[in-house]
């Protein structure tokens, strides 16, 4: 337990408290009892009950921040417990005592006794109702510290995986910028070959798309929208490449353009249907974007490759973990007899 701030004030809250519930305590007794009580007794048990209250809040709060240095919460909850219950209940029952001895030898405290009390059985009831009080006093308080420790550890809990997640979303961010410029360059390569003066279009134009790489390399989504005029401008670059021989063709109503996904994410999709189809005059590769569902589907006819490329798996598999730190609906990934499928969740930011 961390030292109690500003003990006075806690004091002096405890005794207001005493002052009203204990001599209404003892109103509500001797009521059921039928027993008269004169207003002056009510006073003297208000004044009797806020010192009683305060030396013993005073001896307790010295008591519980004395056994916190000896015996921290965090080194044993039981003990500790025990030990905390025992001497606070002690200071309660010692102080009233030698209080209500003191006034009762001393200033004449036996005549406002009611009929038929003995002081003994006074003292007794007030001993019984000051450790009620106390234990119920003590277990608010330290519960109170108790909980609040319970709630900051979870906070800790909490704060700490999602600083995991973001670190490892960091990582994946990581990978994408690399495999789109491997991937990039590689379609750069084969162009360099096929046609030198299409290679200098292709260098030219992915300068400028590559601004967008960098510019979305901190975010963790994106709008529907920025992705797709993304799209637009790597469409353009794999024209230079293929000509007529490619098409991409979106199908997405405008109120599903506020919707998020991850950054690239669609490039990368478009990009794996490039990479593992044969395009050509005879067999042309058409791209499809709609939205199904709350899901952005992309689909093209399957026509794949004889001689498949190597492949490294980094590309879907990058965007499988990212949507698992988004959200718990999967991406699927799945082949038809004529068409390959991919649909990714549309998010909310």
């Amino acid at each position: 337990m961390k030292k109690i701030e500003n003990p006075i004030k806690v004091i002096a809250t405890i005794c207001a408290i005493a002052g009203i519930l204990i001599p209404s305590y003892y109103f509500i007794h001797y009521r059921l009892k039928g027993d008269p009580i004169a207003s002056s007794l009510m006073v003297e048990n208000v004044l009797f009950s806020i010192m009683i209250t305060c030396l013993i809040s005073s001896a307790n709060i010295f008591t519980m921040e004395a056994i916190n240095k000896k015996l921290p919460w965090h080194k044993n909850k039981t003990k500790r417990f025990f030990i905390e219950f025992v001497l606070t209940n002690f200071n309660s029952a010692f102080i009233i005592s030698i209080v209500f001895i003191i006034l009762y030898k001393f200033f004449g405290y036996r005549q406002t006794l009611p009929e038929n009390e003995s002081m003994i059985s006074m003292l007794f009831s007030n001993i019984v109702v000051a450790l009620i009080v106390n234990t119920i006093a003590v277990s608010i308080f330290e519960g109170r510290y108790l909980f609040g420790q319970w709630i900051n550890s979870r906070i800790e809990v909490e704060k700490l995986k999602r600083e995991k997640a973001e670190s490892q979303y960091a990582v994946l961010k990581n990978q994408v910028n690399p495999h789109f410029l491997f991937n990039s360059l590689n379609s750069l390569s084969s162009l360099i070959r096929i046609s030198p003066e299409k290679a200098i279009d292709f260098v030219d134009k992915f300068s400028k798309i590559y601004r967008y790489v960098l510019d979305v390399s901190d975010k963790i989504v994106v709008e529907l929208r920025e992705e797709l005029d993304f799209l637009q401008s790597f469409y353009f670059l794999q024209k230079i490449r293929f000509g007529n021989n490619l098409e991409i063709n979106v199908e997405i109503e405008s109120f599903w353009l506020n919707k998020f996904v991850p950054p690239l994410s669609l490039q990368i999709l478009v990009e794996n249907a490039i990479k593992h189809n044969e395009i050509s005059k005879e067999h042309p590769l058409k791209i499809k974007l709609f939205v199904k569902d709350e899901f952005l589907v992309i689909s093209n006819n399957l026509q794949l490759k004889k001689n498949m490329e190597g492949t490294t798996g980094i590309g879907l598999n990058n965007l499988s973990q990212r949507y698992g730190h988004l959200t718990e609906t999967k991406s699927r990934f799945y082949a038809t007899q004529d068409e390959y499928i991919s649909m990714i969740p549309l998010l909310n930011e």
